[in-house]
């Protein structure tokens, strides 16, 4: 990349989506981060991607110029704007794809149910959840650590959230996994969007039956019961708050908590020095939401033309901020590429900047410690059938595992309050 690039007269060669970014992320944006922190490309449509600390922030912390809403016609499959890039033809997800005063209406109608204490009130669930999981398996000596382990965990606590059948779990878990790792511009993704579709419709049948129930303590029920702005929750506005919640958090906790064993399978002193300080844990897991981001980068929407970076643009524009790259930045993080659990200062950008900052970290964080706590006591040796692992294809959202094959000596199940 030459230092004419990065304009729109003269774009790099770039696409968040390509096989070629999931196999070299990490040096494709240290080139562009160096050379041109915030550079046009023409795929997609065109769009600018943003990865340098600063320029990511400003940008996220400046809803009113650079707006997340999406409009979209569940008729005909298409709307405009959003947070990704191409465009995702399902609902909106609320408040996540809404720009304020509305975002403030949704966000406190939402906020105390993932506030920390109310998170903590699901760790035993998650604890039992990751139990009876490992119960299932730990006979046999091996798993798929994505699809048995740490895709499951996250399903269910979101399920115990929302009120949804838990017999469902695996109905639940697999499309949402495929959609996230499938190139929306595969032949398939129509049919993998179709069984998301699923989830939603099961969303919609489960909310119209707490309708007609004394209020739950659960998601649905509250939305079927409680009122926003004076008015009862429509349907459209319960789905799109479900696919925020759902999507937003599931396969984000799997991608954090697979790459996080991943790393600790090749870094033995890594891992005996967590298992030695459980102390350490929720500094260590700060670290693996740094280097590993789990959610890659996501869009905006410029209203209104600005200057950032020496960069001109335009109202209309789409740009792309990338929390994997700013996390990445030497003027920001010493060593930058290294894991390190002594990191004095980690203002790492893995659950986004300004009011759209994810609401449900708390939640990931929490179950990301029962995972890690469950396989250090049950699973401390494990080895990785790297012939049988895939990355994602695509990790234009999220960057994670499809799937990752492990083997270890065979154990006893134990006692568990929930079965599966």
């Amino acid at each position: 990349m030459d230092q004419k690039q990065g304009t729109k007269a003269n774009p790099i060669a770039f696409d968040h989506e390509s096989p070629e970014h999931a196999e070299n992320w990490p040096d494709e944006f240290r080139e562009m981060r160096e050379k041109c922190p915030v550079a046009w490309t023409d795929r997609h449509g065109g769009y600018w991607v943003a990865t340098s600390y600063d320029a990511v922030v400003e940008m996220a912390r400046d809803p009113e110029t650079f707006s997340s809403a999406k409009s979209f016609d569940p008729e005909t499959a298409s709307g405009s704007g959003g947070i990704t890039i191409p465009f995702t033809p399902i609902p909106r997800g609320l408040p996540v794809e809404s720009d304020p005063p509305e975002w403030n209406l949704f966000r406190d109608f939402i906020n105390r149910r993932f506030a920390p204490k109310a998170v903590e009130g699901f760790r035993q669930d998650a604890r039992n959840f990751a139990t009876a999981l490992l119960n299932r398996v730990i006979e046999t000596g091996e798993m798929d650590l994505v699809n048995d382990f740490t895709g499951p965990v996250p399903a269910m606590v979101t399920m115990k959230l929302m009120g949804l059948p838990l017999s469902e779990w695996r109905e639940f878990a697999d499309p949402l996994h495929t959609m996230v790792f499938t190139p929306k511009e595969a032949p398939e993704y129509a049919q993998v969007v179709a069984g998301v579709d699923w989830i939603f419709q099961r969303c919609a049948e489960e909310f119209m039956r707490y309708k007609g129930l004394p209020e739950e303590p659960n998601l649905l029920s509250y939305f079927a019961h409680q009122p926003v702005g004076g008015r009862l929750l429509e349907l459209n506005d319960v789905l799109s708050l479900a696919n925020n919640i759902i999507i937003g958090g599931v396969d984000t906790t799997t991608a954090l908590t697979t790459h996080a064993l991943e790393y600790l399978h090749h870094h033995s002193e890594a891992k005996a020095r967590l298992m030695a300080e459980p102390s350490l844990v929720p500094f260590a897991r700060e670290e693996f939401l740094r280097v590993f981001s789990p959610i890659h980068c996501l869009a905006r929407n410029v209203t209104r033309s600005v200057e950032v970076a020496g960069q001109d643009v335009d109202e209309g524009d789409r740009v792309m901020l990338v929390w994997a790259a700013a996390n990445r930045d030497p003027a920001v993080f010493e060593s930058p590429d290294e894991v390190n659990f002594d990191r004095a200062s980690n203002r790492h950008l893995a659950f986004g900047s300004g009011i759209h900052r994810c609401i449900g970290s708390s939640f990931a964080r929490m179950m990301f410690e029962e995972m890690i706590a469950q396989m250090f006591a049950r699973i401390p040796d494990w080895t990785i059938d790297y012939e049988g692992a895939r990355r994602y294809r695509s990790i234009g959202t999220i960057n994670g595992w499809e799937t990752m094959p492990i083997r270890f000596p065979p154990g006893p199940k134990v006692p568990c309050d929930f079965e599966i």
